[in-house]
């Protein structure tokens, strides 16, 4: 199993490192973090190919760092002598296995390790042919660009840690990628198809079924084509046959199908999932395993299953990588298994969140735990009516709403102590906790919530006689402006009467009214004490305005 992964100068990965687990690692981050880019990573330098093309040929001008591409050629207007040429190294270093003996040795590039298990692969300049990169990488910057490198002076070389180069994958070292995304075919569908027909048939119905075929083509060329002349204008005509090639062999013919219908005309869930399972019976072997959002396309129902795929292919031999942006694919699979990836940086790993909170999430995998991941800056409330009130106040006081301030308000029911665990694993930064105090002490709430508070993660609850929940309490803190909150709140009329009763038995409704009214009405009325200091933790408002 992959301990240790090095990558740089490859597209986003200017300078990365990660230590990934045994066993099963989910990765996550942003759009364009450069998750595919791992992948991308792991299976070069695991199998020297990249979506079944050779590392060789592969090689694009995209491949590069473009930050490190940009300094190159603005370092070219100099002396060329010692200049930084953009290359590409990508590191694994296996954990130590008795299997993985002929790869072991001393020669880790980045001399970081003296002995153990490694590959490598690299794309770099020849030596001999530098002068002419270089001068032509001149030409390219005088001309005004673009700033694109010309890679046919690239050489790509893939070594061992014990030191020799290798042209195929070493004993000991398999990986492979599950693609999960619906195509017309696939690859690990079509080997399998032709091995699974290779296993049932004898030689004996092999021959008959090549002869059946051949005998077809024949009567078709005969009674059908052999009437079909094309004209090439002079050169003398043409017929028409079958194509008798290698690619039209009858294998080639045959395909999976499901009640008369083949995979590929079914759909894109039914698709991704059995790809899905045919690639991983394919690879029973493999110990490394890739998959890139196994969640696209996929309802509830059919992501459940895949999961439980993946699940099942876990094993203590079996290091398996997947990305996602799915929470439900996150929580069912562990969020101990969790690194996080942000814009190329090396992904930090969740290593202290207790099997308890793991297991919680397993269950209840409806939660949007990737938000709290994502998220600068995250607000926990109980439910719609308290994000509201509380978009109400923070635009009140900001004059924006908190997600125009990249803040995320996050509905979590009373499960904060377990996000605030989470957030506290993941090393986040500010985040802030409301909840009722549902007639017990708030020090109790805050007590349960402790280990997980910092200055940067705070707990905010009402006070016992400001009321039990949110409605007493935006009527305490607006006891002298009653008739003007019920102008706002009621569908119809000032009436103060049963205030509290109506506001508590119409939640939603009364908070989205006060948060669309006018605002030159609704922001005459005060915030609940709680709320308003939550909101002073998540955006500090600059001492000027404090001081107004």
């Amino acid at each position: 199993m992959i301990r240790e992964l090095r990558v740089s100068g490859f597209r986003i990965l200017k300078d990365f490192v990660w230590e990934p687990k045994e066993g099963l690692n989910i990765l996550v981050g942003a759009n364009s973090a450069g998750k595919s880019t791992v992948l991308d990573a792991i299976e070069l330098v695991t199998r020297g190919s990249i979506r079944g093309q050779g590392a060789r040929r592969s090689l694009s001008p995209d491949w590069f760092n473009k930050d490190i591409v940009d300094a190159f050629f603005q370092e070219l207007g100099g002396p060329l002598e010692g200049i930084n040429v953009p290359e590409i190294k990508i590191v694994a270093v296996f954990s130590e296995d008795w299997r993985l003996a002929r790869i072991t040795g001393a020669n880790d590039p980045d001399k970081k390790f003296k002995d153990a298990p490694g590959i490598y692969i690299t794309y770099s300049v020849s030596p001999n042919l530098l002068p002419q990169f270089l001068e032509e990488c001149r030409s390219i910057k005088e001309a005004g660009g673009p700033f694109v490198l010309p890679t046919d002076y690239y050489d790509c070389s893939w070594h061992i840690f014990q030191g020799d180069p290798i042209v195929r994958r070493p004993n000991g070292v398999s990986c492979t990628r599950i693609d999960t995304m619906p195509e017309p075919r696939s690859r690990a569908v079509d080997a399998y198809t032709k091995s699974y027909v290779g296993e049932e048939l004898d030689d004996d119905k092999k021959f008959e079924v090549a002869s059946r075929f051949r005998q077809v083509y024949a009567q078709v060329d005969r009674d059908i084509l052999a009437g079909i002349t094309v004209n090439c204008s002079g050169r003398g005509d043409l017929g028409l046959q079958i194509d008798r090639s290698p690619r039209t062999d009858w294998t080639n013919s045959i395909v999976l199908h499901r009640d008369g219908l083949p995979l590929y005309a079914l759909g894109s869930a039914e698709q991704t999932l059995t790809k899905c399972a045919v690639s991983l019976e394919n690879a029973d072997s493999e110990s490394i395993l890739l998959l890139e959002e196994p969640e696209c396309h996929l309802s509830y129902s059919w992501l459940n299953d895949l999961v439980g795929v993946i699940a099942d292919a876990a094993s203590e031999d079996r290091q398996i990588f997947v990305t996602t942006h799915s929470p439900f694919v996150l929580n069912r699979l562990g969020l101990d298994s969790l690194s996080v990836m942000a814009e190329g940086n090396s992904p930090s790993r969740i290593t202290n969140l207790s099997k308890d909170t793991v297991s919680y999430f397993k269950r209840l995998s409806g939660y949007d735990t990737l938000r709290i991941v994502l998220a600068d800056r995250s607000v926990l409330v109980e439910g719609p009516t308290d994000e509201l009130v509380f978009d109400w106040a923070f635009r009140k006081k900001r004059g924006k709403l908190p997600h125009e301030k990249g803040i995320d308000v996050i509905e979590c029911g009373t499960s904060h102590k377990r996000l605030l665990e989470f957030a506290s694993a993941l090393g986040k930064g500010r985040v802030a906790a409301l909840r009722d105090n549902d007639e017990e002490d708030p020090d109790y709430w805050a007590g349960l919530a402790k280990p997980h508070l910092s200055n940067v993660r705070a707990f905010f609850c009402g006070a016992l006689e400001e009321g039990k929940t949110i409605e007493p309490q935006m009527i305490e803190a607006n006891k002298d402006k009653l008739q003007t909150l019920a102008s706002i709140v009621r569908k119809r009329g000032n009436s103060t009467d049963n205030l509290e009763e109506f506001m508590t038995n119409n939640k939603t409704e009364w908070a989205l009214r006060l948060l669309e009214a006018d605002r030159s009405e609704s922001e005459v009325l005060d915030i609940p004490s709680y709320i308003l200091n939550a909101i002073n933790f998540i955006d500090p408002a600059p001492e000027s305005a404090e001081n107004e």
